[in-house]
């Protein structure tokens, strides 16, 4: 539990020393690719700023996550996604938001 807790006061101190105090947002997807294709779109989402490839079946589904600081920001990301050359469908499977700009514990 405290490794938990350490790593959101560690993103949040981060934040903060950057000026970046509000929501940070993230979200699993699930994306439908053409096969054939799958590792130039693996290699086109990781070009994607706040987006990281997890798991792939082999058959054209792959899971990503997206950290973004807005929901227009994560919405912009999935449109990205979306219209990406070789990308069937994004599905967003979860979506978290974390307020940051409460307690920072010792800043």
């Amino acid at each position: 539990m405290l490794e938990g807790k350490q790593s959101v006061v560690s993103r949040a101190r981060r934040a903060f020393i950057k000026g970046h105090v509000g929501t940070d947002h993230i979200a699993s997807v699930l994306v439908q690719a053409w096969p054939e294709k799958m590792p130039a779109v693996k290699a086109g989402l990781m070009k994607l700023p706040g987006v990281e490839s997890h798991q792939s079946d082999g058959n054209g589904k792959l899971i990503v996550t997206i950290e973004a600081s807005s929901e227009a920001a994560l919405a912009d990301t999935m449109a990205i996604i979306e219209s990406s050359p070789g990308i069937i469908n994004a599905s967003l499977v979860y979506h978290h938001a974390e307020d940051l700009s409460g307690d920072l514990g010792d800043v």
